[in-house]
């Protein structure tokens, strides 16, 4: 639905879910999202993908 509006269209969006099937990852993949982090992870990991996308977006538009 985002993707489908013009004025939300670019917002990058990051999945955070507890699905790690095959099949729900090609399915939100196919979505090209920013990220696809796995709730299992432990919270270092996740905040840090996190992190990683800001600094990723922030080196972008300097």
């Amino acid at each position: 639905m985002l993707r489908n509006d013009v004025e939300s269209a670019d917002i990058p969006v990051i999945f955070l879910t507890g699905r790690d099937d095959a099949e729900s990852v090609k399915s939100v993949l196919a979505l090209k999202p920013a990220g696809y982090i796995l709730k299992s992870l432990p919270k270092e990991k996740i905040v840090g993908e996190v992190d990683a996308f800001f600094a990723r977006k922030k080196a972008n538009t300097d």
